[in-house]
């Protein structure tokens, strides 16, 4: 009996041993599946978020088969120039019934019966010999081509414009956070050192309760720009189509070349993909308003068939077969007001293209020059600002050595914290301003059309 006692006394420790390890194991196993996953973070370089756009935005996608169905107009105008080549085969089968007298009840009856197999087949040719419809026809399909083409460039410039300017947001929300965080830290410095100073009786309640306001402001601040940063990384990762666990590479600055106001606006009229749509579209419209036009000019064909009868399949029958050739002129006298209709409004949309090009150079030539000046003006203000965080950082400096010696109040250096804080976040905007501005500029003269075909689209060369 005390045997017994001993050994289950000897069990329960091991048994809640083996539970404890078994326990210990299973955790760490979640703990590694857990960590297998989560996606490692990936490094994005600019040109690598410029590639995954172009491979994964809807939009270009979109664009792209919009392109790929118009390359395929070619070949409905080609078509009008084709011959028409038909096979009729017919098999049929003749049944007739026959009256005929009974001898045993003296009345009549029907029998039924059938002749052999008759076969009929025909072979017919038209061939179009005078139809000018077909000029007109293949230019404007060239033209829609053209039209569908500068659309996938414009799409996919404005999507590259959208990839550079979200990357630098990005890029100026994390500087956003490094200045919140450091301004953060020195309120909380501040307010800790006002404590300290309102304990040794070196300081009054009013420069703990500034400190405090100064140090909930700086936290609300860093608050706001980690979640501004959270939105950029969102916005960038959707058109590239990727998750938004990455981190960014600082590139160099957008530059542009140095060139006088006359030429930007001169490389927009030639270059951007919007514009040169539009006047594809206007020449698609005057291609299509001269096909109506040349319905009423006459139509000759060629036609040639071979029809022959047999009775045993595709074998001729003696003279049962025969040939036809001959020509077949289409003079169109009144084909009421439908074509008339068709012309005024193919013509409707011809004018239409060409006023909506003509407002449109005039909105391209206001933001290019726009863009200009902006770029000329955040230039300088870039200087000044530098020259104003400068100050401001010095200023702050000062003002904390002299809050510590308690010669400065703790108003002056709430008042010194927040101008530098100021002094910071407008630099940060005023350089994104000037990345944007150039980056709209260079979106207006066609420069981000010519980086995405030098990427990936070497087939529109």
């Amino acid at each position: 009996m005390k045997g017994n006692l001993k050994n289950k006394h000897g069990f329960i420790p091991l048994l809640i041993l083996v539970t404890v390890l078994c326990l210990a194991c299973l955790i760490n196993s979640t703990d590694n599946a857990n960590a297998f996953s989560v996606a490692p973070e990936r490094t994005l370089t600019l040109k690598h978020a410029y590639i995954l756009a172009v491979h994964r935005n809807g939009d270009i996608k979109y664009a792209k088969e919009s392109y790929y169905r118009s390359t395929l107009l070619k070949w409905s105008a080609i078509t009008m120039l084709l011959p028409d080549i038909n096979l009729v085969y017919k098999d049929q089968r003749i049944h007739f019934n026959q009256s005929v007298s009974q001898s045993n009840s003296g009345g009549t009856g029907n029998i039924f019966s059938s002749q052999y197999p008759n076969y009929e087949y025909s072979f017919t040719l038209n061939q179009p010999i005078l139809n000018l419809g077909a000029l007109p026809a293949y230019g404007s399909a060239g033209d829609i081509i053209a039209q569908a083409k500068m659309n996938l460039n414009n799409v996919s410039a404005t999507t590259l414009y959208d990839v550079a300017l979200s990357y630098y947001t990005v890029l100026n929300g994390i500087s956003s956070i490094r200045v919140d965080e450091k301004t953060y830290n020195e309120s909380r410095s501040h307010l800790r050192l006002a404590e300290a100073k309102l304990t040794a009786g070196l300081a009054i309640i009013t420069d703990v309760l500034q400190a405090k306001s100064q140090f909930y402001a700086a936290k609300q601040e860093l608050i706001s720009a980690k979640n501004a940063l959270k939105s950029s990384r969102v916005k960038l990762a959707s058109i590239l189509g990727i998750g938004s666990n990455f981190k960014v590479v600082k590139p160099a600055r957008p530059t542009i070349k140095v060139v006088s106001l006359k030429t930007y606006i001169l490389l927009a009229y030639k270059n951007n993909p919007a514009l040169k749509s539009l006047k594809y579209a206007k020449d698609a419209a005057k291609n299509e308003t001269r096909y109506y036009e040349t319905q009423y000019i006459p139509r000759i064909n060629l036609t040639a068939s071979y029809n022959a009868l047999s009775n045993n399949h595709f074998i001729p029958d003696g003279s049962n077969s025969y040939w036809t050739v001959g020509a077949v002129l289409t003079m169109p006298i009144l084909q009421g007001g439908t074509r008339i209709i068709s012309i005024e409004k193919a013509r409707s949309v011809a004018n239409s293209a060409m006023y909506k090009i003509i407002q449109s150079k005039r909105y391209l030539k206001a933001r290019v020059v726009a863009d200009f000046h902006n770029i000329q003006d955040l230039k300088y203000e870039i200087v000044a600002l530098k020259h104003e965080e400068g100050f401001a950082f010095k200023n702050y400096t000062l003002v904390e050595e002299e809050y510590k010696a308690g010669v400065a109040t703790s108003v002056d250096v709430v008042t010194a914290l927040a101008q530098l804080t100021v002094a910071q976040h407008n630099l940060l905007s005023a350089k994104l301003n000037y990345d944007e501005s150039v980056l709209d500029l260079k979106k207006l003269i066609g420069s981000f059309k010519k980086k995405l075909i030098s990427l990936t689209i070497k087939k529109l060369n």
